[in-house]
This record gives structure tokens, sequence and C-alpha cells, in this order.
């Protein structure tokens, strides 16, 4: 049920459950339980995947107030609309193909008028991003406009797609055509597809934009140890997802792991609930056991 009211106001202009508060009259008497504490994000994650057309943005906090507590469960507006739900659960109210929509006071199937400002705003975005592009595209010229794949990570030059970070093109020495220096422990160009020729550097587009922290940023960020990190990327499957992680040898064996800023948003989401990390180390150890658990923060 919650879901279905989330992606109402995902639809809409965003919203906020809160959690603790009596009806007829509005008084905050705090919650009576922990299942809000106790939910596991991941779950509520992978409900929404199920069951609706692409992710969006949702939070969930808890609060104390006055020696009560409370839980909020939020969202902003969705920078891509509409959301459909894709799969039918009648105990959920859940219908496919319908789009859920916030009303005041209540969330139900958009109606014809709200539909058509929906898509109307829509396409009024695509436009103005088209003539946005379109205009870099002139002030630089076709020929040396490239085009790169936010989703992906990947730059396309012809029938090319290489990703190159900026602090590795520094170190890179070119030798002749399609060919890289290759000395072990020399850092290494990460390439899809083949090259012929080389692009001159100031063309290239580096990747610190998708992907500008390193795992000690989000320890940093996070007051976390590298150990716990390390157990929350595993137990949320970030690794490999080419929205939030990108990887690229340093020398002969070392890896290097960069990550989006919607990463950050993602673990400070999960690690609103207490237990969460707690949980996730303990379970880390369980099915890796011999890989040296290092203590958690409280």
């Amino acid at each position: 049920f919650y879901l279905r009211s989330l992606v109402g106001m995902a639809n809409n202009k965003g919203g906020q459950i809160v959690f603790g508060i009596k009806d007829s009259p509005h008084i905050p008497a705090g919650m009576k339980n922990d299942k809000l504490q106790t939910c596991d994000p991941a779950d509520i994650n992978q409900k929404m995947t199920e069951y609706f057309s692409h992710d969006f943005d949702w939070h969930i906090d808890i609060m104390e107030f006055d020696g009560k507590t409370f839980g909020r469960l939020w969202v902003p507006e969705a920078g891509s609309k509409p959301i459909i739900c894709k799969k039918m659960n009648e105990k959920c109210r859940l219908r496919e193909g319908a789009i859920y929509y916030r009303y005041r006071g209540e969330t139900k199937e958009i109606a014809y008028t709200e539909l058509v400002k929906l898509i109307e705003k829509e396409k009024e975005k695509e436009k103005l991003l088209w003539m946005e592009h379109i205009q870099k595209i002139s002030s630089i010229g076709p020929k040396n406009a490239h085009v790169l794949d936010a989703y992906k990570g990947e730059m396309e030059i012809g029938k090319a797609k290489i990703l190159v970070d900026k602090e590795l093109l520094k170190q890179m020495k070119f030798v002749r055509e399609g060919m890289f220096v290759e000395k072990d422990g020399a850092p290494t160009l990460v390439v899809r597809g083949e090259i012929s020729g080389v692009t001159d550097a100031s063309h290239v587009v580096a990747t610190d934009d998708l992907y500008p922290l390193f795992t000690k940023n989000l320890q940093e960020e996070l007051s976390l140890n590298s150990y716990q990190i390390k157990c929350l990327i595993w137990k949320l499957n970030i690794k490999g997802d080419k929205r939030y992680h990108n990887s690229f040898k340093s020398g002969a064996t070392n890896e290097i792991h960069k990550y989006s800023r919607r990463v950050l948003d993602i673990l400070k989401r999960f690690l609103s609930n207490k237990d969460y990390l707690i949980n996730c180390v303990e379970e880390y150890s369980k099915t890796f056991p011999n890989t040296g658990r290092k203590r958690t923060k409280k």
C-alpha cells in the first residue's frame, strides 16, 4: 500500500508519509512498534523494481521528538515520469499498466487531465534538453562532438567506445595508432571496441563527473571504515552497475573503484535504519568468513 502512495507522490510533486500521528484529530502520539525501524530498505527497493517501470529516489527517516519516535517515508518529484505499474498485485491494489497519482487526500489512477499535463511537461523537458544539446554541438562543431552515455559511462568516438579517467589521461602516453604504452605497473586504459587513431586529450571526456567518489570518500562522508563500506556495497549489489560504479586497473594487479554521487545518497538512506549496517556486516562475515571482519562502529 505504501509503495502505491510513494509512486503516486513521485508522479506528482513528491510528498511524505509520517508515522506516529493519530487520525482525527492529528495528534503526535509516536510510533507504537518498531516495524519501520526494522524493515529492510533492500526489500522495498526490490518490490519497487518488481512492480514499477523504473526506479526513483525515496528516503526513510527515524526521528525523535518530545520523547517520542516518529518515522517518515518521503520521495521527491520523479525526474522521469510517468512511473508505470508493470505487474498486478490485488493485495496491494496494483494494476498492470496503471499510473498512480497523488491527489489531495488519496492516491488513485491518474485522470485524463493530469495525464495530459504530465505528458506535455515531459515533452517540454525533452525539447529543452535537445535544444541545449544542439546549441552545444553548434558551438564546438559536429566534428568535435562525441556522444557520452552517462548511464554506462562510455563515450563514442566514431565506431569506438572508450572510458578514460582524467587522472590516468595525464600519465598516458600514446605510441602509435591503436596502441598504448604497456609496462608492468603502468596505469592502463579501459577500452571497449577498437580505436583507430588517437583523440586529442582536450576532447576526451573525463569520468570524474560520472564517478567522482573513491572508497575513501565514502568512508569519510559516512564515518565508516573500509570493511563496513565493502559490506554495504556487496549487500546492495553496487559493484558492476554502471549507474553507480566503475573500476580500472592501476598497475599489474591493483584495481581502483570509483562511485557516482548517487551511491552516497543510497547508502545514507539505508543507514538511516540503525540496525542495517550491523546486519550487513554479520551477513557478509558469514558469507565470506575468511575476509577478516573488523569492528563495527556504533
